[in-house]
């Protein structure tokens, strides 16, 4: 596991994260020799499709069908979170 201190997130943010996404491995932040935080990578996890399998079930409990009722032909791909959030009919930020 990689340790960054504050600094190095501060000055080369997207440097960092790039790092912690290419090991595929957490990172721990340091502050004044203190840790502060831990840093997990997400791409390439398959986030975007754990999200819309928690959104079906979900959306298949409130409407009274078993989750394996549910149309879960969507092919998550590629496409941007934004993509598969409206697409779906999900409020994205």
């Amino acid at each position: 596991m990689r340790i960054y201190k504050m600094r190095d997130l501060n000055q080369r943010t997207a440097e960092v994260i790039q790092e912690i996404n290419d090991s595929g491995e957490p990172a721990i932040i340091t502050r004044h020799g203190r840790f502060v935080a831990l840093i997990s990578p997400l791409l390439n996890k398959g986030l975007e499709g754990e999200l819309i399998a928690r959104y079906l079930e979900r959306e298949a409990k409130e409407s009274g069908q078993e989750p394996n009722q549910v149309d879960n032909d969507v092919e998550v791909g590629d496409q941007l979170t934004e993509d598969l959030a409206r697409r779906l009919g999900i409020d994205w930020p």
